[in-house]
């Protein structure tokens, strides 16, 4: 499946209006599962199963541009800086199952699937200032065997200064891509049938840490 790039950034550094009325940090209040994206020079050699708690491992410098990801075969790309997803059987847990995002298998992430448990997602940069990276949520559509990026994504850029979140929920948790058939946009949440092998695509250049944060709606 060949989709048009229409790429829609969505910058960290500087969060949202309606995010900082929340709290000082920009992150809602209340009960949340914490995940940090930390990049490595040199990553750990083991899949870092039981003993990294809510870490996965990145390249500091590396991974795919998620448009040039777009039409190849899945087969084929490297799984480097690559978060595979998959359903939480309680549709409730969030958990690293594979931390290590360096080797070839990629990392594994296991979160509730968003149509049945409503929940949002909330990003920023840390760690030195300087760097960014760039989040993509795609897919391997199962008739063609070809990887489906979203056209928009997270750029997560560290500056100077106080680092706030920002609700990213839409971009980590749907794909939207442009329909062959029409060639008009659609957009399907992960773990949607229509397509398989949801992955969060890291492309990272230089950012040493990146902090996600999953809120149930109350």
């Amino acid at each position: 499946m060949k989709n048009a790039v229409l790429t829609t950034a969505f910058v960290l550094a500087v969060g949202t209006a309606a995010a900082l009325a929340q709290t000082g940090n920009g992150a809602p209040n209340g009960t949340h599962y914490n995940l940090n994206i930390i990049g490595k020079e040199q990553c750990p050699t083991d899949p870092m199963t039981n003993s990294n708690g809510h870490v996965i491992f990145v390249l500091l410098n590396g991974g795919d541009v998620a448009t040039n990801l777009t039409g190849k075969l899945a087969s084929t790309i490297s799984k480097v800086n690559k978060i595979y997803l998959q359903p939480s059987p309680d549709n409730s847990t969030f958990a690293v199952l594979d931390g290590n995002a360096c080797d070839g298998n990629g990392a594994l992430f296991e979160l509730p699937n968003p149509t049945n448990n409503s929940y949002t997602i909330w990003a920023r940069a840390l760690a030195t200032p300087g760097g960014s990276a760039t989040m993509t949520t795609c897919a391997t559509d199962p008739t063609t065997g070809e990887i489906v990026c979203s056209t928009a994504n997270v750029l997560l850029m560290r500056t100077k200064g106080k680092q706030t979140f920002a609700n990213v929920t839409t971009q980590l948790t749907t794909i939207t891509f442009i329909n062959p058939a029409t060639g008009q946009p659609v957009t399907v949440s992960i773990f949607d049938p229509s397509l398989v092998d949801y992955f969060w695509n890291y492309q990272n250049n230089g950012l040493r840490l990146a902090q996600l944060r999953f809120y149930p709606v109350q």
